[in-house]
């Protein structure tokens, strides 16, 4: 029996794709490419907001629609969590739904469907353990998403995972610690930690503060790891142990992406979130005054209900002030069943468009202002690929061939980052020294430093002339 997978939404809901496959392994299911070859095609949604959501559907319809006789369509994530009985009404060609917390049982479900049962399963699991190793990882060797908790407590009035992921819970320690010892054997350099809100680990164990300082201790001291990521902190949850941990364990990459949403006192009291924008400041000075070379990154909401001029002038303001290295901006999403939902003064949607752009100005002349003063500096690249830069490229110019080896540094994050470009002798998985001597809008190019080989390489052959 084969099983197809279309994954689609976060880093989170990726790692939930890998624990099915390895589930469904372990039970003797073969893994294929094309919905064509398989008996099974299963598709883990997103329902984060409006165009995930329209993205998620489209695909299940794609699949309904060539499906063939005696395949089964199963439907998984956040979508099947919010509308899982619904879908199954409305789309009769889906044999099964499983939820966001329903993972384990994954091959018991198929087994249910391929019977002509339909299976419906919705229930959170209340430990998040993922006794599920060896996980079949998806992503380059080198880099691997390590999920330690499940779900979020957080009232953020815009915001639908609660519902979707149910309450927070912390994955235990000694689970983590497995999990990322079997990485590492596999190959691993790069563990990036996830969860809704990954600042708040272990507290809802108990541990009122310092708990995600003392897990980047323990992971510190695995070999073969050599970076440590932190993904999505939460501005009233950071404590000082861990921007110390940040500071001064050299594997922990000196990178923080703290989503803040906005910065005006009266949406984020709308919103439910923490502070204020002037708060917001003194952790961002603190954080770069306590941790050399940081790269920060945050995500603000564009168009929230009762947004006004007033509110995205001080949200300018603030981001020229700022100055973040990278910010991703969203138009605010309308999600039914949440408290702002039911808020009078919604944004129409060409002001949020027109703010959106606005916003997104500002902080291009905040980031280029940014990145240009990493250039000079050295810093350590991971080696991801061959890639051939394109020819309107700016950073092309910067280089003596077309063809150049793309990686990142502590300071960019798969997908969302951009990376840096150099030229040279470099291994894929390994690791080089960097000198960055230009910056373009999204990317760095540099140089190769000389007389420091490649290190850790990973064993890969690679044809340069398919690189397209």
């Amino acid at each position: 029996m084969k099983v197809c997978f279309v994954s689609l939404g976060c880093a989170k809901n990726l790692v939930d794709t890998e624990v099915m496959v390895a589930k469904l392994a372990s039970a003797g299911w073969g893994l294929c490419a094309s919905a064509d070859e398989a008996d099974t095609v299963i598709i883990n949604t997103c329902a984060f907001i409006d165009p995930a959501k329209a993205e998620s559907t489209e695909a299940i319809l794609e699949v309904a629609a060539q499906k063939k006789p005696h395949q089964q369509l199963i439907v998984a994530g956040c979508l099947a969590q919010r509308f899982g009985q619904q879908l199954q009404s409305l789309v009769p060609e889906i044999d099964g739904i499983v939820g966001t917390g329903a993972y384990g049982g994954i091959a018991e479900l198929l087994e249910d469907a391929r019977a002509g049962h339909h299976p419906v399963r919705l229930q959170f699991d209340a430990e998040p353990e993922h006794d599920f190793l060896p996980r079949l990882v998806t992503t380059p060797k080198a880099t691997a998403y390590l999920k330690i908790a499940e779900g979020c407590d957080h009232p953020c009035t815009f915001c639908i995972i609660p519902q979707l992921r149910g309450a927070f819970r912390s994955r235990g320690e000694e689970s983590i610690l497995k999990e990322a010892r079997a990485l590492a054997g596999s190959g691993t350099k790069e563990l990036i930690l996830i969860a809704q809100d990954s600042s708040m680990w272990g507290r809802d164990r108990g541990i009122k503060r310092g708990g995600l300082a003392r897990l980047l201790e323990r992971l510190h001291e695995i070999d073969g790891i050599e970076w440590i990521r932190l993904l999505y902190l939460y501005p009233a949850t950071v404590d000082p142990e861990l921007i110390d941990a940040l500071a001064y364990l050299p594997k922990v990459c000196k990178y923080v992406d703290m989503p803040l949403q906005h910065t005006h006192p009266q949406v984020l009291r709308s919103m439910l979130r923490p502070s204020n924008g002037e708060r917001y400041l003194e952790i961002i000075e603190d954080l770069r005054r306590r941790i050399a070379d940081v790269t920060l990154r945050s995500t603000f909401i564009v168009g929230f209900p009762g947004e006004t001029e007033e509110h995205v002038e001080h949200l300018a303001a603030w981001i020229a002030r700022a100055e973040l290295d990278r910010v991703g901006f969203f138009a605010y999403s309308r999600e039914d069943a949440t408290p702002a939902a039911r808020l009078a003064n919604q944004v129409p949607a060409v002001l949020k468009r027109k703010r959106l752009l606005r916003l997104r100005e500002e902080q291009r002349v905040a980031s280029q202002r940014a990145r240009r003063r990493r250039v000079g500096r050295v810093v350590r690249v991971l080696v991801e690929e061959k890639r051939r830069l394109r020819v309107n490229d700016p950073l092309r110019a910067h280089l003596d061939q077309p063809l150049a080896w793309y990686g990142r540094s502590m300071g960019e994050a798969p997908g969302v980052d951009g990376g840096i470009y150099f030229a040279g002798d470099a291994s894929i998985g390994g690791f080089v020294d960097v000198r960055l001597e230009a910056a373009g809008p999204f990317d760095f190019v540099g140089r190769l430093c000389a007389g420091r080989p490649p290190q850790g390489a990973l064993s890969f052959k690679q044809d340069i002339e398919s690189v397209g």
